[in-house]
């Protein structure tokens, strides 16, 4: 391989590749072929994110201590547990030929960028490391750590764990939790309890590295407009997908063209193709997450000096064990056992001690050819190309919501539901050993959800429930509503609708809830001091979480304690400052739920739990959140602003560590919170003031009458590298509600300061 000033060669390549890079640092590929268009797309992803993917697949494989230290060590406990290398290399092989060679030609673009002597990003001269070979089964692994924590393993742990901590009456009380009964929770006694506290004690720990949905409220939005709705009679089609603010961003946009596609859009760096967002100038799609269950956890038995035994429904079988060694940055390796049952592997306990808990999971269960279809979807020329590629699509399950250039706009749940033989699992963690629960089929896919060009003109989704029924089951929790109840508004005035008024609602900072909240305390008090003052306050209030307004900071510390002073009597004051310490994501949801039931019944329920009223609760709350709010925001409240401390947050994952590095992207100011289509979700605890933990890292606007104009946004920049100029500029674009061009269609280089390179066999 040779290098000079503009040019590249490449072993491996059949012919020409170029990456030309616009003014925003985007990397736009031309490859001759397909297979050079994949080799091309991974050689600019390791240009831009070597590390972001080298933490990634460290991760996946349980390697994260051996350059973040002891620090990383909990994380590679449960990967390790998990055993995703494995799940990574058996799907590899299910994949047909055609796709299995572009994950092939994708690493060999990386492997070219490795062997090419670029710099390396700082990260790893400060942690010591050398890059190793990007493999193949390495994108898959990838992609599986960022999502196997993505189901509702962390919510059913923690509903289970508070379920042993109150007790079925208590938890009968807490009225958006079901009513489960104690022959569900397995044997009585204090083990049971013991085992979910270190489970979730476990998932907390683990939390911050291994990528678990972070504190309280996530999401997405998407939402497509019809050209019987909008104003030049094509369709136009949004989206926001929310996750926590990585650094770098979890997302990273790129444009790949050859003679078969011409996508544009974002993926995973580390990962072929354009599995989640995409225009490819005759389909457009987007993903927003469904909140579908398809992970359930099992109590198992264990016996035997290693625990080589676990209790089924049969008898006594024989458990897989097997040790691992995690070599520690600056410190001693750490031998462990990891245990696997038929029901998948051993994520919690010490199978030692009796009891262990296993997750069966659809992406983990066996080998499956879940990505078949990602090539098929770069081809796709309408909607119906694009659903017919979901048929082998596995995890996570995805709203998929799309739009073509011959008007239609469509829905499709894409992914894998399993069929279970009881309903138990739904909630908490079951019995392995009494063959009741078990997995019995799964829902074929010409039964799940879709809808194209439906009689209302939109589609719109926020990880709301998908339909009314149950059947085919999908989940027993999804998102509260606030967010979709906000689409629709928007969405069902009946008129017509202009491209920009469309898009502008990623910027909307309304918050149905908050309405709900004022209209309430118009009809309640008056009160004493500082709680009128704080009722008064938001009676007057439109639910609009501006930034430079403040009554969202008052919102914000009369949700803590209103919750407070709901529930603490209620589970008890030690359960409640559990349920919200912010560390475990899972006790965040369940909190989020306990707050949307109660503002769904607001206007028609003066008996709350533990039996008290709102005029017992409401003073009390008032009053400490006017304090809180003064405190913060000084005595004058015509001063408060609610952006003075909701804020991006965003953390590098070695920026405590090496503090001194300079890793981490500056903050961003924002409006709006977990509950407005602007999302900005922060912890409940108030540990971080009102950081932002969860908002979108990925906007993408196509409208069907301006193709050309496309448009995308990241909260950061292409680049991960924290000295290049494209690693944050992105950001006060993204916080404007600005977006940059796709730039399909013309040269990257027209609008100045692009630079050109090209690959040659």
């Amino acid at each position: 391989m040779t290098v000079d000033q503009d040019q590249l060669r490449c072993a491996g390549l059949a012919g020409e590749v170029t990456i030309r890079r616009d003014r925003r640092g985007v990397a736009h590929v031309v490859g001759g072929n397909e297979a050079d268009a994949w080799f091309g797309q991974g050689f600019a992803a390791a240009q831009d994110r070597l590390w972001q993917m080298e933490y990634d697949r460290r991760r996946a494989a349980g390697r994260w201590a051996e350059a973040a230290g002891s620090a990383g060590l909990a994380a590679d406990l449960m990967a390790r547990r998990l055993d995703i290398t494995r799940a990574a290399r058996a799907d590899l092989e299910e994949m047909d030929a055609g796709t299995k060679e572009m994950f092939e030609a994708y690493a060999a673009g990386v492997n070219a960028f490795l062997a090419s002597g670029a710099p390396l990003p700082p990260e790893y001269s400060l942690t010591g490391i050398r890059p190793e070979p990007w493999q193949p089964w390495h994108s898959v692994a990838l992609f599986k750590i960022r999502h196997v924590l993505m189901g509702l393993w962390q919510w059913k742990m923690a509903a289970g764990g508070l379920l042993a901590r109150v007790g079925p009456e208590t938890w009968a009380n807490l009225h958006f939790l079901s009513p489960v009964g104690t022959s569900v929770i397995l044997p009585p006694g204090g083990k049971v309890r013991e085992l979910f506290e270190h489970a979730n004690e476990e998932i907390a720990t683990a939390a911050e590295h291994l990528g678990f949905l972070s504190e309280v409220e996530a999401g997405s939005n998407s939402w497509a407009v019809h050209g019987s709705r909008t104003t030049t009679g094509k369709p136009v089609v949004c989206n926001d997908s929310h996750r926590a603010l990585d650094v770098p961003n979890a997302y990273w946009q790129v444009h790949v063209a050859c003679p078969e596609f011409d996508v544009s859009g974002a993926t995973f760096a580390g990962f072929p193709g354009f599995p989640h967002f995409g225009f490819n100038g005759a389909v457009a799609w987007n993903i927003t997450h469904t909140q579908a269950d398809y992970q359930d956890l099992y109590l198992e038995r264990f016996e035997g000096r290693d625990a080589e035994r676990y209790l089924s429904a049969d008898g006594w079988r024989q458990a897989e064990r097997r040790v691992e060694t995690i070599q520690v940055r600056g410190a001693d390796p750490v031998t462990i056992d990891c245990w696997k049952t038929a029901h998948g592997p051993v994520v919690h306990g010490d199978p030692r001690g009796g009891m262990g808990i296993a997750l069966k999971y659809t992406a983990l269960e066996r080998p499956k050819a879940a990505f078949n279809g990602v090539r098929a979807m770069a081809r796709a020329t309408d909607i119906h190309q694009l659903f017919a590629a979901q048929e082998t699509w596995v995890d996570p399950v995805n709203n998929l919501v799309a739009a073509d250039t011959a008007g239609n706009i469509g829905y499709l749940v894409r992914g894998e539901l399993p069929i279970r033989a009881s309903k138990a699992g739904r909630r908490i963690p079951v019995p392995g050993w009494t063959g009741e629960h078990e997995w019995v089929g799964t829902v074929p896919s010409e039964r799940l959800p879709r809808s194209v060009n439906p009689p209302e003109g939109f589609i719109a989704t926020a990880n709301q429930r998908v339909m009314a029924g149950d059947e085919p089951y999908i989940s027993a929790y999804f998102a509260p509503p606030g967010r979709a109840d906000r689409l629709a508004e928007l969405l069902g005035t009946g008129g017509k609708l202009s491209a920009e008024v469309i898009a502008s609602w990623q910027a909307d900072t309304t918050s149905k809830p908050a309405r709900t909240w004022a209209r309430f305390l118009a009809v309640q008090g008056p009160f004493e001091g500082d709680a009128e003052r704080a009722r008064s306050m938001l009676a007057e209030w439109d639910g609009d979480l501006r930034g430079d307004r403040g009554e969202g900071l008052l919102y914000a510390y009369f949700r803590r304690y209103v919750l407070r002073e709901l529930f603490a009597p209620v589970v008890g004051s030690e359960t409640w400052d559990w349920l919200t310490t912010d560390r475990h994501p899972g006790l965040g949801r369940v909190v989020s739920g306990l707050l949307a039931e109660v503002v769904a019944h607001l206007d028609t329920s003066n008996v709350l739990p533990g039996g008290r009223t709102w005029a017992g609760v409401l003073p009390a709350a008032l009053e400490s959140a006017w304090t809180a709010a003064a405190a913060l925001g000084g005595s004058d409240s015509g001063g408060w602003r609610w952006d003075a401390k909701h804020a991006t947050g965003s953390r590098h994952p070695l920026s405590a560590e090496f503090p001194e590095a300079g890793l981490d992207p500056p903050r961003a100011p924002l409006g709006g919170d977990g509950d407005t289509l602007q999302a900005a979700g922060y912890g409940i605890s108030g540990k971080n003031d009102f950081a932002i933990s969860l908002t979108s890292v990925y906007r993408q606007v196509v409208d069907f009458a301006a193709v050309e104009e496309a448009s995308y946004i990241i909260p950061g920049g292409v680049s991960g590298d924290p000295r290049s100029p494209h690693f944050a500029d992105q950001l006060p674009l993204w916080q404007r509600h600005e977006r940059i061009p796709m730039g399909r269609g013309k040269d990257p280089l027209e609008d100045g300061g692009g630079t050109g390179f090209t690959l040659r066999p």
